[in-house]
């Protein structure tokens, strides 16, 4: 089977580790334990700042904090108020609430649509209830999904500048009011996305929560996915397409385009974990988690309560700091559950990772995972805006975004930080013109499908 990492071109076979620290993941554990009953003693309206720090690090993972705080920061603190799922999906969580099953080996069965489990009745290290997370996770609420116009994925290495960066000059500067502070960037990646959920819709009960009823284009499949890049020359036209399916058992069917090859390869689950195109970043690490979940096992782990940038005032990620990846803005406290991943193949680059899931919300906002040799190796920062402020809106104009309507309610994405804490370089992905728009069969087969790729090429 095809495997991308064997292309030069790529750069993605995975990154060897360094010995940087020595926090691992029993550390990680031993602060969640310290700080899950800490209770906040600032509140709202304050703005925190480096000399009252200390007021904030209950508040975000120990493994975070070199990171978000720095002299010469600013975190506001703001309530994020009610960010509860749309209509549709509340009335299909209430209509089949307790119907859901889990089987003896994880897979989930007898489910419709809306959140399959309460969390509320969830027990600290469990591994059933890391099941059910996994799973609410994976059918949490998107509308028919995500769509990107323009994503940039940004190398920055730790110190330095980028003022004189062609990133910053690019389209009169457009995007030179959110790349602020220091980092030294190394190279901008930049193309579209989109997801397109085609089954477990709540929105569609008269079709069976189901698009085009199931079936053409639509027959046995959860989603299709389509990551394509537009620049630098070296990998413009370079596009990638995952297909899930509704059998939970079955494996992803994975393309790649290349086009120095000029052709569409089958890519196999390995590349997944592989970094992506050079980044931080792999395949199976968008949104938190991207991956299967029967290829891993899951513990729940428990809940805390974490500052995490989750309705966005701006219209897109500001970033600032010593290194150029911390995002300036409202900081709200958030109830979470946490999620610990143990990779399934003996081959996957981490030993374990963690997921942060906003309990409202069920999106992710912080990651991390672990080397083989159970270190600290990467971080995630994720930062979330909300579909129904007129800042969103504004970015959907600003970045000729497709039109999200009202009520959508959706906690929508707007960056992801990974920062490599062995290498001191960091991938920022900011993306904008971002949407969850209605769609239909007949616009997913124009974009979504694998003879798609070639772009007529």
């Amino acid at each position: 089977m095809f495997r991308i990492s064997t292309l030069a071109l790529f750069a993605v076979g995975v990154i060897t580790s360094m010995s940087a620290s020595a926090f691992n993941a029993e550390d990680h554990l031993a602060w969640i334990k310290a700080n899950q009953e800490a209770q906040p003693q600032f509140v709202e309206g304050d703005i925190i700042t480096y000399d009252k720090a200390d007021l904030i690090r209950p508040f975000i993972p120990k493994e975070q904090q070199d990171d978000l705080i720095f002299p010469g920061m600013e975190m506001t603190i703001k309530d994020a108020g009610d960010l509860s799922p749309a209509e549709a999906f509340q009335t299909a969580t209430k209509k089949y609430y307790g119907t859901a099953t889990i089987a003896d080996n994880g897979a989930i069965g007898n489910y419709q649509a809306g959140m399959p489990f309460d969390p509320e009745n969830f027990t600290a290290g469990s591994k059933d209830d890391g099941w059910k997370q996994v799973w609410n996770w994976t059918f949490r609420w998107n509308n028919d999904g995500l769509k990107i116009n323009d994503v940039h994925w940004v190398w920055v290495r730790k110190g330095g500048e980028h003022a004189k960066h062609e990133v910053m000059s690019t389209s009169g500067g457009k995007y030179s009011e959110y790349y602020t502070g220091g980092g030294t960037f190394e190279r901008v990646l930049a193309g579209p996305y989109q997801r397109v959920i085609m089954s477990h819709r709540a929105d569609l009960p008269e079709s069976g929560y189901r698009m085009n009823n199931g079936k053409g284009f639509a027959k046995n499949t959860n989603f299709r996915e389509y990551t394509g890049f537009t620049s630098p020359f070296d990998i413009a036209g370079t596009a990638f397409l995952i297909l899930r399916y509704d059998d939970v058992m079955k494996a992803d069917d994975s393309w790649a385009y290349i086009p120095s090859l000029r052709r569409v390869r089958r890519i196999s689950v390995e590349v997944k974990s592989d970094s992506l195109l050079g980044t931080d970043h792999t395949l199976e690490d968008f949104y938190g988690f991207n991956g299967r979940p029967m290829e891993h096992t899951w513990e729940y782990v428990g809940t805390a309560n974490l500052l995490a940038v989750i309705r966005s005032k701006h219209t897109d990620t500001v970033f600032y700091g010593p290194n150029g990846w911390a995002p300036k803005d409202d900081w709200a406290l958030r109830k979470v559950d946490i999620l610990r991943m143990y990779p399934g193949r003996a081959n996957h680059p981490y030993s374990t990772k963690f997921i942060y899931m906003d309990r409202q919300s069920t999106e992710a906002l912080y990651a991390n995972a672990f080397d083989k040799a159970g270190e600290l190796w990467k971080i995630w920062q994720i930062q979330k805006s909300w579909t129904e402020d007129p800042q969103y809106a504004a970015q959907r104009e600003k970045f000729k975004g497709d039109v999200t309507n009202p009520g959508t309610r959706v906690l929508s994405f707007q960056s992801i930080n990974v920062i490599d804490k062995q290498n001191n370089r960091g991938t920022l992905v900011p993306c904008r013109g971002v949407s969850y728009p209605d769609t239909t069969i007949k616009k997913v087969k124009r974009t979504h499908d694998v003879n798609y790729l070639t772009e007529g090429r």
